[in-house]
């Protein structure tokens, strides 16, 4: 395969694996938005799990139990509200940060994959260096 055609296939590579890591991005921002609406959201239902309060008209066994009852569904709503969905967006958050790592590093290569392309337009001169600079793009990409 020849020098043009192999940045070509350099190219592609680039712009394919370049989209795919952008579309990732943006799923995971969107999935990160969305569980921070629905942490909103389920928030609010929990404030509303503990009206009415329970008057001095509730009292005895039955008052007891219930108020038992909404107090469990209410720690465990809290629970799963913050630490379950807290720690989801960290791990989202963290794969956008690796995400973005590789994507800057698609971008540093897509820079030396243009310097070789300057180097086809200088013809046998730069052919040493050409070859070296496609075995680097190479060794990055494949």
């Amino acid at each position: 395969m020849g020098a043009s055609a192999t940045l070509n296939a350099i190219f592609r590579t680039l712009a394919h694996q370049s989209a795919a890591v952008e579309d990732q991005i943006e799923r995971l921002k969107r999935a990160n938005r969305k569980l921070g609406q629905e942490q909103a959201a389920g928030m609010h239902v929990l404030q509303t799990l503990t009206k009415p309060e329970l008057g001095a008209n509730w009292s005895g066994s039955k008052a007891r139990a219930f108020q038992k009852k909404r107090d469990a569904a209410q720690d465990n709503m809290r629970e799963k509200l913050t630490t379950r969905v807290d720690g989801y967006q960290q791990r989202i958050e963290a794969k956008i940060h690796e995400l973005q790592l590789k994507r800057d590093f698609l971008a540093g290569t897509s820079a030396m994959a243009h310097e070789a392309g300057a180097l086809v337009h200088k013809g046998e001169k730069a052919a040493d260096a050409l070859e070296h600079q496609l075995s680097k793009i190479k060794g990055r990409l494949f």
